[in-house]
């Protein structure tokens, strides 16, 4: 609350010393209007005195307008331009022949806009100082007369009398101008305490999101993981593109490429989705899925039903992010094995057609299918990945995302040889177990 309440005290402290600087502008005029009075008979003021009053305010300017643009704190300002104000007032209502002291109430009320009472206090008792100043000079200079009865007043005389009325009115001005002051105070602390309220919901609104979509992201790692149990390569696979798709959408965002899609939010939420791309696998049988060798013509179209029936898992996935998220996984699940050329399944879609989140994750899901060690092949080197990314650049894959798959080549070969070393020791195990299986299939089957 002190931050917030200092930073609007300065910004308001700003905005009224703008308004004080155009108040003291506009008495730059006054010369010239009390000139104008002269002509008009209203009173009868020397053109000597009213020059000087006029290099007075001018030099008061000034000054105070240097200082207000170049001071490095507003307070200065502040101070400066409402106690010169009430300065040049005080000058003039020192004259006999202008009486102008009930603008000396002024100077409180406009004290009151900047939220200090003991700013406040401090004009009103400079604007009552500054009156009776004023007061004694001028029952020095002129003398003074009861308007009715045409009775002389001596100096002393006239100023006791209206002294002790003017400080009254006064006085009585000072109590409302403090009122407002605290008045304003109150209300401001009370829209400064509604604020941090609002603002202390928001914050813990924004931690209960983070706090959401890091569980959601656990619990969807959790269904991939899960999946990794029916499918010896499909756990590590998933978590292989999840990266591999970061690195191709960002290497897109940098060159400029599809950045209203590409922000930053949607990547996170591609990375995660990448987790589900196969989840339709969880519907093939573990033989097919887990076969050493490659498909029979029928086993490869059960294998090619996992992108429809993962699509529709996903469908009752209950909606994370407003739904954005359910509709990147169903797009990315449905269609990452379609090619730019129109050649893919299930749909059969070409070029734009496929979504761009799809045609980002199937360059990961081909990178990860080439690099990787499968029951029936070997991983493929990163230099012959990457010959075959050119290959098909414009073919299988879209031009700009193969560039964005051959331009992080070491990035891309730094992740496999990680992967490598951290999951070939728990496959062994895993595979020789798969590679007995099917052999005792095979021999039963003869």
């Amino acid at each position: 609350m002190v931050d917030i309440d200092q930073n609007f005290l300065r910004r308001n402290i700003s905005q009224i010393n703008d308004k004080v600087q155009g108040i003291y502008l506009s008495l730059n005029f006054l010369p010239l209007t009390l000139f104008l009075g002269n002509l008009g008979g209203a009173w009868l003021l020397p053109v000597s005195y009213l020059i000087k009053i006029q290099i007075l305010i001018t030099s008061l300017f000034l000054v105070n307008f240097i200082i207000y643009k170049f001071a490095r704190t507003p307070n200065v300002s502040k101070y400066l331009g409402i106690l010169a104000c009430t300065t040049v007032v005080s000058v003039i209502a020192a004259n006999g022949r202008v009486g102008i002291f009930i603008s000396y109430g002024f100077f409180p009320f406009l004290a009151s806009l900047y939220y200090s009472r003991r700013f406040t206090g401090i004009v009103s008792l400079y604007s009552w100082l500054a009156m009776m100043v004023s007061l004694y000079i001028r029952t020095r200079i002129t003398k003074q007369c009861e308007p009715f009865t045409a009775e002389i007043y001596t100096p002393d005389m006239f100023f006791m009398r209206f002294s002790i009325g003017f400080s009254i009115e006064l006085f009585f001005t000072y109590l409302l101008a403090m009122m407002m002051t605290k008045q304003s105070q109150k209300r401001l602390k009370n829209l400064i305490d509604n604020i941090d309220s609002v603002n202390s919901m928001n914050i813990s609104l924004a931690e209960k999101n983070i706090e959401l979509e890091e569980t959601q992201s656990k619990i969807i790692k959790f269904i991939s993981t899960i999946l990794s149990s029916h499918d010896l390569f499909t756990g590590n696979h998933v978590l292989h593109t999840q990266t591999y798709a970061g690195i191709i959408a960002r290497e897109l965002q940098e060159q400029g490429r599809y950045l209203a899609d590409l922000t930053d939010e949607n990547i996170s939420m591609l990375c995660n989705a990448a987790l589900l791309h196969d989840i339709g696998k969880i519907h093939i049988p573990e033989g097919i899925l887990n076969k050493p060798g490659r498909f029979t013509p029928q086993e490869f179209d059960i294998m090619k039903s996992h992108p429809e029936e993962g699509r529709k898992i996903l469908e009752v996935l209950p909606p994370i992010a407003g739904g954005k998220f359910n509709k990147i996984a169903e797009e990315v699940c449905l269609y990452h094995h379609e090619k730019w050329d129109g050649t893919g399944y299930p749909k059969g879609l070409a070029e734009k057609e496929i979504p761009l989140f799809a045609r980002i994750m199937a360059a990961a899901d081909v990178l990860d299918a080439l690099l990787s060690r499968r029951l029936y092949k070997q991983p493929m080197s990163i230099d012959k990945a990457m010959e075959i990314f050119r290959e098909l650049r414009g073919v299988q894959f879209e031009p700009c995302i193969s560039d964005a798959v051959l331009a992080k080549r070491d990035t891309l070969e730094n992740c496999d040889n990680y992967f490598k070393q951290e999951e070939e020791r728990n496959n062994v195990t895993e595979l020789a177990w798969w590679k007995k299986y099917h052999e005792y299939i095979d021999s039963q089957k003869q």
